[in-house]
């Protein structure tokens, strides 16, 4: 997955890349730094789907930010596009492009932390997992799935709204687990993962999912379970 910056001054270029940088510490997320409008229509053009989301300021020099943005969403109008720039009064021009959101400049850590969190939350509600079923890949939606439950060698994956219920697959949970949205699903149980998204409530002993279904916890697992889901709603505040 790729993060993409776009700004006509060096040095902003460089403090944003590196920022994004040390947000992520991880070789999964690539940084790619433009100078140019065109630079970066080109590099979309190139891979429309390899990007999570561009930061891209307004004021450039042959092909502004706006141009670049519609541009970018003829290619791709999903992908999420904030807006930079020193002047607030562009706010309302930026909606017109279908921006993610406007960031101001000087941009804050804080502001930009908050910004990583929404187009996060968005590519999760997007994210699908691919599975096998009767000889042909489906693909779920991740935020639908309520719960999965280990079963010897299979997985029953129970989702929310679907005909069948569930889906049997052979494949460990650990495995399965590798293939979900980091920070949103949570191992309760050795037999039993949950969809923080779909939980309505916990007693101290076991969950109640938005479907009502009832998932134990095991006494090892509460503490960080509680951990997992103030952090999953916190972060869901602040998207």
């Amino acid at each position: 997955m790729k993060i993409a910056v776009c700004d006509d001054d060096p040095f902003f270029l460089k403090l944003v890349s590196e920022e994004l940088e040390q947000y992520y510490k991880s070789l999964d997320m690539c940084i790619e730094a433009f100078s140019s409008g065109t630079e970066l229509i080109r590099a979309v053009e190139a891979q429309p789907f390899a990007y999570l989301c561009i930061f891209l300021d307004i004021e450039m020099p042959q092909i502004s930010g706006f141009q670049t943005a519609l541009q970018i969403h003829k290619v791709n109008p999903q992908i999420p596009v904030l807006l930079l720039t020193s002047h607030t009064e562009c706010a309302m021009q930026g909606y017109e492009v279908q921006a993610f959101r406007f960031l101001g400049k000087p941009l804050e850590r804080e502001t930009l932390h908050r910004a990583l969190k929404a187009v996060e939350c968005r590519h999760v509600r997007r994210q699908r997992i691919a599975i096998w079923q009767d000889g042909r890949e489906i693909y779920l939606p991740a935020a639908e799935i309520l719960y999965i439950k280990s079963e010897n060698v299979y997985l029953s994956i129970w989702v929310r709204g679907e005909s069948p219920r569930y889906y049997l697959v052979r494949k460990k949970l650990r495995e399965q687990a590798e293939e979900l949205p980091e920070g949103v699903f949570f191992q309760v149980h050795r037999s039993y993962l949950v969809n923080l998204r779909q939980v309505r409530s916990y007693d101290g002993r076991q969950v109640w999912l938005t479907d009502g279904t009832k998932i134990p916890v095991s006494r090892k697992k509460k503490e960080s379970f509680q951990e997992a889901m103030s952090r999953y709603l916190r972060e869901l505040a602040d998207g």
